[in-house]
C-alpha cells in the first residue's frame, strides 16, 4: 500500500542545488564543464548520469568520495504522479537523500565533507516508479526519522517513517544515538506540518521496505 501526498511547492529544488554546487565544488564528480542544474531538471539526464548521482545503490560513496554507509538494509520505493490527473509521471529526475545511522548527513554534517554517501537520483519508469537500495536512516536533533525526497521538475517534501520500524532497526547495534533521539521526537516538519509516513512491510532478516506515492 502506498501514501499520497502533495509534496509543498515552496520547498521545490533547493535541496539538489546545493548538494550538486557542493559536490561539483569538491571535485566528486565527472563532468563535462557548463552542466548547470536547469539543464539537468529540464530533462538532459546524460550529464546525470555521468556524474555518478544516477544509481540505484546509495550506501558507498561515488567518484573522488570515500565511505561507504552501514545499517539496516532499506529499499525505498517511490512513485511519483500528477497531482492533476493522478496519472504516472514517466522519465521524471527523482533525487533521494537521507541521513545515516547516526543522523548525520554526507557532505553537511561534521566527519561527513568528503563522503557523499546516502544520496543519488533515479529516473521514475513508464508507471512512475523508482527503487533504491540504501539503509535505514538515523533520528537526529529531535527530528523524527524521514527521508528527503526532491523532483528535479518539481517538488520537494519528506517521507516519515513508522515508530514501529523505527524501533525495530534502532534496536540494531549501531543505531544507540539515534533510539535516544527517537524519544525525543515527534513525526512534524521543521515548518511544524505533519509529515506523511510510508508504509514499511519486511523485517531484519529479509531487510525493510518503505513504500510511498508522490503526487506534485
Amino acid at each position: 500500500m502506498t501514501v499520497q501526498v502533495e509534496a509543498p511547492q515552496q520547498q521545490r529544488a533547493e535541496g539538489f542545488a546545493r548538494d550538486f554546487a557542493l559536490m561539483r565544488r569538491r571535485g566528486m564528480m565527472s563532468l563535462d564543464h557548463g552542466v548547470t542544474v536547469a539543464a539537468l531538471a529540464e530533462g538532459h539526464t546524460d550529464a546525470l548520469s555521468r556524474s555518478g548521482l544516477v544509481r540505484r545503490d546509495l550506501r558507498r560513496s561515488f567518484g573522488k568520495a570515500t565511505g561507504v554507509a552501514r545499517g539496516v538494509p532499506l529499499t525505498v520505493r517511490l512513485r511519483l504522479v500528477s497531482a492533476n490527473s493522478g496519472r504516472p509521471l514517466a522519465g521524471s529526475a527523482l533525487y533521494l537523500w537521507h541521513a545515516d545511522r547516526d543522523g548525520a548527513y554526507s557532505l553537511h554534517s561534521p566527519g561527513r565533507a568528503e563522503r557523499n554517501y546516502l544520496r543519488g537520483v533515479q529516473i521514475t519508469d513508464e508507471t512512475g516508479w523508482v527503487t533504491f537500495t540504501t539503509i535505514f536512516p538515523g533520528a537526529h536533533d529531535g527530528r523524527w526519522p524521514h527521508l528527503h525526497v526532491e523532483a528535479l521538475s518539481g517538488a520537494a517534501g519528506q517521507v516519515a517513517l513508522p515508530g514501529d520500524a523505527c524501533a525495530t532497526a534502532y534496536g540494531v547495534p549501531g543505531y544507540e544515538q539515534s533510539a535516544t533521539h527517537l524519544a525525543l521526537a515527534t513525526p512534524v516538519t521543521e515548518d511544524g506540518g505533519e509529515l506523511a509516513m510510508a508504509t514499511v512491510t519486511g523485517d531484519l532478516g529479509r531487510g525493510l521496505v518503505a513504500t510511498r506515492t508522490i503526487s506534485i
